[in-house]
């Protein structure tokens, strides 16, 4: 809403018609700041102009002002304000050229709805609460996102040539003729607030609307230019972020390049760009990453930080040559983000006491395994994040270093520098750590040095890639490390996988069958269990599973465990003396995901049991 203008002030009007000299006006805006009250009734309580003069003075003042100003007037009238507010949102008004309307809420005076009520009853139109409403995208289309964020409106319904839009200001006119413009529909507006409507653009405009809104300009305009390439490339990764994706693969293929994103582990396919605008995005990607643009055969790897939304992200780029041209995927870390606690990460309560007795110990290695993706690197990061950092001296050596952790120091293997994991691990035990986590242990020298490390004395934190926790005994023997090293060494190993999680949106309870409880080894015995499962919507990209939860097995090596390290057993053995000691399996953890509603039969059988796990 278009605030007043000084010439359009009441006071000035009657000065300019000699009916009020600026004396007088002073001296009566004196008396409002101090009782309140509209400045024209003032001024005729005083004498100093008639009734008639105020009507003819507010009949020159434009429809949008004059409006406010009895708008302002009913306000009191229907005592949801009273005088003394009214003065005090009218000089805000004055210091900060805001509408009345949205100070009377910002000041607490009034509730958004009551305004908006009482608006929509001064124009005669209708007041709509937008939950009511299931918005369709088509319709979002029919007007340019910047339009219906600029305007605070949003089109709600159509029927034949009658678009209904739901507005914040129904006293600007002059937006339902420029809708009418835009559109070609015949316009019914109606009244909502403004909360609502920007509460309703942020969850309606997505990445998916704005992805195809930009690719249908680009076709249509058939740009290449540098300004639209830039743009193209920020609204992929913005998009992605909103779309909480951990990683963009730009892929060309015949004919068009596509655009997917992987969200809570999941590869969606997002849209198509051009050919024509192909080779530009790439090397505005790689010129963003400081990368070499006239290379295209040998891989490389760039680094680039971009702010959205107040928060900062680090993104990592990897280039291919593939047949059909150069792939790029980007990793997308959120600098700013939140490290999340043991709870979060959705270990039960049982095996985060076992945990914490590990992590307890004073000198050993504990080894966090599964496959790429699993969320090794997240849970060594919950565990460091809780470690007393102002009395131990922690150490680590990453590839990469994905979340700067306060208080620990963190190298970042550099291949190029002659740091490996190896030489970085060297380097730290001459550092006096008291605590160390290697990021991932790939070779039989690393593994040596991160076992002798863990026997001099220090508590050594590493990832391994092994299907199950006892895996990882056999894992290391295989490796070359000799069993007594590991049996005096290894104190603890947990195995752990991510599943996606129930939309919390969309999410239904029902009855499952006696087929899934057969699949998930449950006995139909007239127990009565409730699953959950998401019927699929905006926020679930109609996935029905929104964020992930883990899954753990974690497994203490008691001193019957060492014997069976020491004579070679194999993992099996070594299994089955885990659970007979109270371990939870990561197909036990998984059940008991689906049975308090967290995931779903089909998503733990997608990650676990099709493993054989």
């Amino acid at each position: 809403m278009t605030p007043p203008q000084a010439k359009q002030r009441l006071g000035d009007i009657l000065i300019a018609k000699k009916l009020l000299s600026p004396e007088e006006l002073e001296a009566a805006l004196k008396d409002q700041k101090v009782k309140g009250g509209f400045l024209g009734q003032i001024l005729i309580n005083k004498g100093v102009v008639s009734p008639v003069d105020i009507d003819r003075a507010l009949e020159e003042m434009s429809s949008d002002v004059r409006e406010r100003m009895e708008f302002g007037r009913t306000l009191v009238a229907k005592k949801i304000i009273t005088d003394v507010q009214l003065t005090q949102a009218v000089d805000r008004q004055r210091a900060t050229n805001q509408n009345l309307e949205d100070l009377v809420v910002e000041l607490g005076f009034a509730t958004a709805d009551q305004i908006a009520e009482l608006l929509s009853q001064q124009v005669g139109l209708s007041f709509v609460h937008l939950k009511d409403y299931e918005l369709k995208q088509d319709l979002l289309l029919l007007i340019p996102e910047n339009f219906i964020r600029n305007y605070h409106i949003i089109p709600i319904a159509q029927e034949n040539d009658m678009l209904t839009v739901a507005m914040s200001d129904p006293l600007n006119l002059n937006i339902v003729d420029q809708i009418r413009l835009i559109t070609g529909y015949r316009i019914n507006p109606v009244v909502a607030t403004k909360k609502d409507i920007l509460e309703f653009i942020d969850k309606y405009f997505s990445w998916q609307m704005r992805m195809k809104q930009m690719l249908a300009d680009i076709r249509l305009d058939k740009v290449s230019d540098d300004t639209a390439i830039a743009r193209i490339v920020d609204t992929i990764i913005h998009a992605a972020i909103d779309a909480r994706a951990s990683d963009i693969h730009l892929e060309p293929q015949f004919p068009e390049m596509r655009v997917r994103f992987r969200v809570d582990g999941i590869l969606h396919d997002i849209s198509n760009i051009p050919k024509t605008i192909e080779a530009p995005l790439v090397s505005r990607v790689k010129i963003l990453a400081d990368m070499d643009i006239t290379e295209h055969r040998r891989p490389q790897d760039g680094h680039l930080t971009m702010k959205f939304k107040d928060n900062e992200y680090d993104l990592r780029v990897a280039s291919t040559s593939t047949v059909t041209g150069e792939k790029l995927v980007l990793r997308i870390l959120d600098k700013s983000g939140m490290l999340l606690g043991l709870e979060e990460l959705g270990i039960d309560e049982k095996d985060k006491k076992i945990l914490t007795s590990l992590v307890a110990r004073p000198y050993g290695i504990i080894l966090v395994t599964g496959p790429t993706g699993s969320g090794k690197t997240t849970t060594l990061y919950a565990i460091l994040s809780q470690m007393d950092t102002l009395r131990e001296n922690i150490i680590t050596i990453e590839d990469p270093v994905e979340y700067r952790l306060t208080g620990i120091s963190q190298i970042q293997v550099n291949p190029a520098a002659s740091i490996t994991f190896a030489t970085g691990l060297r380097s730290i035990l001459r550092q006096d750590p008291n605590i160390i986590m290697v990021g991932e242990i790939r070779d039989t020298e690393t593994a040596s040095i991160a076992i002798h490390a863990a026997l001099t004395g220090h508590l050594v934190f590493s990832t391994l890639h092994t299907n199950d926790a006892p895996s990882a005994v056999t894992r290391l023997i295989d490796m070359g490390i000799e069993p007594f090293l590991i049996s005096s060494s290894l104190i603890g190993v947990v195995a752990q996988r991510l599943v996606r999680r129930v939309c919390p949106t969309c999410h239904e309870t029902y009855v499952p069958d006696a087929e899934t409880l057969k699949e998930l080894g449950l006995k139909d015995d007239h127990k009565q269990y409730h699953f959950s499962r998401g019927k699929g919507c905006r926020d679930c990209l109609g996935s029905g599973y929104r964020g992930r939860t883990g899954l753990y097995e974690v497994m203490g090596v008691s001193e019957r465990m060492e014997e069976l390290i020491l004579k070679r057993e194999s993992a099996n053995k070594v299994k089955a003396l885990a659970i007979e000691e109270g371990m939870t399996t990561l197909r036990e953890a998984a059940i008991q995901k689906v049975i308090k509603g967290a995931s779903t039969p089909q998503e733990v059988k997608r990650i676990i049991f099709s493993s054989g796990d």
